[in-house]
């Protein structure tokens, strides 16, 4: 189960991740989808959320625009 950071409760809130959506990949050519917007982009050319988490609190990999937005809010 995924939690995303709510800013203005300051806690986390269920979230439900779009399919193909990950933490964590060995082959950084496996092609994955962004935990926020969905699309489809390579994992090695993703970044860290910065709101979406795993329980354990592991970020989830996110496409450039998404971690953009997310460093804006």
């Amino acid at each position: 189960m995924a939690r995303i950071w709510n800013e203005e409760k300051r806690e986390y809130e269920p979230y439900e991740l779009p399919e193909g959506a990950t933490c964590y990949e060995a082959d950084m050519d496996k092609v994955v989808n962004c935990a926020r917007c969905g699309g489809a982009m390579l994992f090695g050319n993703g970044y860290i959320s910065r709101q979406i988490h795993s329980e354990m609190g592991i970020g989830y990999c996110v496409c450039e625009r998404c971690y953009e937005e997310e460093c804006e809010d």
